[in-house]
């Protein structure tokens, strides 16, 4: 009984994969679009430096890879880009 259990259990997390990871954990500097812009927009990665922080752009349109990507979306935190700082200062 336990052997049979055990080897269903195992089948399952075979299936789920990457389904059954957390999602990643990125942060973020995003360019937005102006802010008169209107339509759809999405999200591109323009780099990473090397504290680990992500540079994203917002650019129009439909994002090209739709529904080819992991089924697990990264946990994404959004900080206002340096150039926007130090504009509102």
């Amino acid at each position: 009984m336990k052997a049979a259990l055990l080897k269903r259990v195992q089948r399952l997390e075979e299936v789920c994969g990457s389904q059954c990871r957390p999602p990643e954990f990125q942060v973020c500097y995003l360019k937005e679009l102006p802010a008169d812009y209107t339509g759809e927009r999405h999200i591109v990665t323009v780099g990473r430096d090397p504290d680990g922080t992500y540079r994203w752009e917002e650019r129009p349109g439909l994002e090209p890879d739709q529904g080819k990507r992991n089924p697990v979306r990264p946990f994404r935190v959004v900080l206002a880009s340096p150039e926007e700082d130090r504009a509102q200062a």
